[in-house]
């Protein structure tokens, strides 16, 4: 069975395996069913998964702070949850919060050295960015897009296109349906270390839907994916990357992210991916890369990376002089933070 014609396929053992499009709107979506197995709630005792994992709530004191939402609504982050029974919550916390908050509670030399050398955390790294990014939009559904209660009472979720999320979901429930990944299915992921940031915040986290990218910061641990791309924005910009050194401020992160999700929604062609399950192979995720990867024609392309890159710098340039006309240059593509006038990397460690 493939994409090509799908269905909704169950294990032997009852497990849903696959999700049918619709299926997977209606239950997952729409429904209150547990998003990693799909159980109801008078089937299994829920007790809901935190969006943002629990442990890094402790960790950066979060707890009783709150998330500002699309719509500009605060939200406690310990109340920001999602339909989940308490299996598959445990299962979750064995699977992926228990090795990633060991690993992401280590120096950043110790943790660039531990993804450098083990291509199973970086790929258990990513599937967990999958899951906070999957769960963040879920999310979504549950929430009102007007604050004004007297108004009609649309979703966030409702401007979302579902059907685009389908495929993060296959790989979310990855460790429970026991598919295999193929390499190339993996997307673009970028970690450095944040120096020079007195007074901005230890934790961040952002994402766009329309180019799936997603931006994480835990501390000076930084890491950007996209993930949906089998690699093609840190391969279109890996000369860049290459120029890139050990320790950056935030900014100039931001500015690495803004390329990646630039190059994203550009591309002339994007890996299609499937997911092909059958009694000798199994389930396995595949990805179908183009032969070759290509932005579109500038004439054809919606702004520039600035866009990208106004929207992220600006929520920590409050106490910037000049702020105004540096995000203006920015949304031109006029500013970098990143490359001095002659085109050479800023490093700012030298000015320590």
């Amino acid at each position: 069975m493939t994409d090509n014609n799908p269905q909704t396929i169950i294990s032997l053992d009852g497990r849903i395996l696959f999700y049918e499009i619709n299926h997977f709107i209606k239950d997952i979506v729409n429904g209150n069913c547990c998003f990693i197995c799909g159980s109801k709630p008078s089937e299994k005792i829920f007790n809901d998964e935190h969006v943002i994992p629990d442990w890094i709530l402790k960790k950066y004191n979060l707890r009783e702070q709150k998330i500002i939402l699309p719509n500009l609504t605060k939200i406690q982050y310990s109340k920001y949850k999602v339909p989940c029974c308490q299996e598959c919550n445990s299962e979750l916390g064995k699977h992926f919060e228990e090795p990633i908050s060991e690993l992401l509670s280590k120096p950043y030399e110790e943790i660039a050295k531990e993804l450098n050398e083990s291509s199973k955390k970086r790929d258990l790294l990513f599937r967990w960015l999958c899951l906070i990014y999957f769960k963040t939009h879920l999310k979504d559904k549950a929430l009102r897009e007007n604050r004004d209660y007297s108004a009609e009472n649309s979703k966030i979720g409702d401007r979302h296109l579902w059907e685009d999320f389908h495929h993060v979901h296959c790989i979310v429930r990855s460790h429970h349906t026991g598919a295999r990944i193929d390499t190339e299915v993996y997307g673009s992921l970028y970690a450095n270390k944040i120096i020079g940031e007195e007074g901005l915040q230890t934790f961040d986290y952002i994402d766009n839907p329309w180019t799936k990218g997603v931006l994480l910061k835990l501390g000076d641990f930084c890491i950007a994916t996209i993930l949906d791309d089998s690699c093609a924005s840190i391969s279109m910009y890996s000369q860049q990357i290459s120029l890139i050194g050990k320790g950056i401020s935030i900014f100039q992160f931001y500015e690495v992210f803004a390329h990646f999700n630039y190059i994203r929604l550009h591309l002339t062609e994007r890996p299609i991916f499937q997911s092909s399950i059958n009694s000798k192979t199994g389930y396995n995720i595949i990805a179908k890369k183009p032969e070759k990867y290509e932005l579109v024609d500038k004439s054809e392309r919606i702004g520039t990376y600035g866009d990208f890159l106004r929207i992220y710098a600006e929520r920590s340039m409050e106490d910037v002089p000049e702020a105004k006309n540096i995000l203006d240059l920015i949304s031109e593509g006029k500013w970098t933070f990143l490359w001095d006038e002659s085109g050479k990397f800023i490093d700012i460690n030298k000015n320590k």
